[in-house]
């Protein structure tokens, strides 16, 4: 892995992310911005596009990439508008703009339509882009992520069961004065969102480092804050109510609050559902058990769409 780690002090270069792999850094235009994908896989296999949470970026899914690709598919994992190295627009990161970055990105790739796998706040955005832009989703795999209005939903339904989203989402709404360090959520996010026994292991300080270092790129730190929004934001009214048609697999823990997500998910699905587990992780199984999840991930898509 190619390393150019700074300790604390000046803003980190973008080119900070640009580990080394079996994969291309690319930079691809859409709406009138660079956003880096890191591209794995023939050209002609169909695409999946790789959508990162508020404190991560790209490098989320590298342990799952090469994998992806040796069962047939083109991968890309797209750094969001303001992470790593893609372009970091002052403002314009409400959902709907994410939303139509993501289907720019994949029309910027060449594809009609992509395999879309998306976490946290990047999952958020998937579901409203499945919901709203059907001819850009041929499959969703959502881990441990919402609709924001079934997030909002479930939240206020019973607010007190669900104290850690939200105090989350008032505190990254704070004014930039008194909102939490985006280095000191990066640390804390991937911490409580992974189980106990990862972090005991050198992968979950590689993967710590990492958002550590991500998080200090310069004008990264904002568009965290900015992303971290997400899932819960509101969303237009024409958006509200719509659908998703793609067939979907529902990856996340089973307590009580993901059963609750799960549950009105999978109401507003109307197309093919899979609802399931990564044992022995948390809500990052794509870190946590990448093996696992490249295996649940591929099964469904082979039973769910036709090979070319």
């Amino acid at each position: 892995m190619k390393r150019l780690f700074r300790k604390k002090g000046k803003p980190n270069p973008p080119s900070v992310v640009a580990l080394d792999g079996p994969w291309s850094h690319e930079r691809v235009y859409a709406r009138g911005m660079r956003f880096h994908v890191a591209t794995i896989g023939h050209p002609t296999a169909p695409l999946i596009v790789l959508l990162h949470g508020a404190f991560g970026g790209w490098f989320d899914y590298r342990e799952v990439m090469e994998p992806l690709a040796a069962a047939g598919f083109r991968v890309a994992a797209v750094d969001m508008r303001g992470y790593g190295m893609s372009d970091k627009p002052p403002r314009e990161y409400e959902l709907r703009y994410a939303v139509g970055d993501i289907s720019d990105v994949i029309d910027a790739l060449g594809d009609s339509g992509a395999i879309v796998i998306g976490s946290g706040t990047g999952g958020a955005v998937a579901w409203t882009l499945a919901a709203n832009y059907p001819q850009c989703v041929n499959a969703l795999i959502s881990v441990s992520a919402s609709h924001p209005i079934e997030m909002n939903r479930v939240i206020a339904a019973r607010f007190w069961q669900h104290t850690v989203p939200l105090t989350r989402a008032l505190a990254v709404r704070l004014p930039a004065r008194l909102a939490p360090d985006p280095v000191k959520l990066a640390r804390l996010d991937l911490a409580t969102n992974t189980a106990v026994p990862f972090h005991r292991t050198s992968r979950f300080a590689d993967y710590l480092e990492l958002r550590i270092q991500a998080a200090r790129i310069d004008n990264a730190g904002p568009a965290m804050m900015r992303n971290a929004r997400l899932e819960t934001a509101q969303l237009p009214a024409k958006w509200v109510s719509t659908k998703v048609e793609a067939p979907v697999l529902w990856i996340s823990g089973a307590n009580s609050t993901w059963r609750a997500l799960a549950a009105r998910n999978a109401r507003r699905s109307v197309g093919h559902w899979v609802q399931t587990t990564v044992p022995g992780t948390k809500n990052l199984p794509h870190i946590e058990d990448p093996k696992t999840f490249t295996r649940l991930a591929t099964g469904f898509l082979a039973d769910q769409l036709p090979r070319q």
